[in-house]
C-alpha cells in the first residue's frame, strides 16, 4: 500500500474524522465543524500537520524532516517531509495532530464526537 493511502486510511480511522478535497486536489482531514488536522497533497512528499509547540516545529526543521508551510507560518503547523520519516512516526504525528485539534475544541464539540481515549 502506498504511503499516501496508508496515511489517508489512518487519518480516516480516527473517531469522527472525515476528508474533503480542497485547494487544487488536496485531501484535507477534519473533525467537528471543519477543524483540519492533516493535509495531504497527492504526488507530494509532504503533509501539513499541527504540532504541540513552536519548539517541536523548530526541532523537526533543524532535523531536516519538516518545513514551515507557506500559508501556515503562524502557530505550530508544519509541513512534515514524509519521504524522510518512517511510516510509524508519520502516523504518530497524524494522531498527535488529531488529538491537539480535538482537545482544542469546546467541551460541547468534543462531546458530540465519537469517544477517543484521553
Amino acid at each position: 500500500m502506498a504511503l499516501f493511502d496508508a496515511i489517508s486510511d489512518f487519518a480516516l480511522s480516527l473517531p469522527g474524522a472525515y476528508m474533503t478535497e480542497q485547494w487544487m486536489g488536496s485531501h484535507v482531514f477534519k473533525i467537528s465543524d471543519d477543524k483540519m488536522f492533516c493535509v495531504l497533497r497527492p504526488g507530494k512528499p509532504n503533509m501539513l500537520i499541527k504540532l504541540g509547540s513552536l519548539e517541536s516545529r523548530e526541532l523537526l526543521i533543524e532535523a531536516g524532516v519538516a518545513e514551515i508551510h507557506t500559508h501556515m507560518k503562524r502557530g505550530s503547523w508544519a509541513d512534515l517531509l514524509t519521504d524522510r520519516l518512517e511510516k510509524d512516526d508519520i502516523l504518530a504525528r497524524v494522531e498527535e495532530s488529531y488529538a491537539l485539534v480535538r482537545f482544542g475544541l469546546t467541551k460541547a464539540r468534543q462531546a458530540a464526537l465519537p469517544p477517543y481515549p484521553e
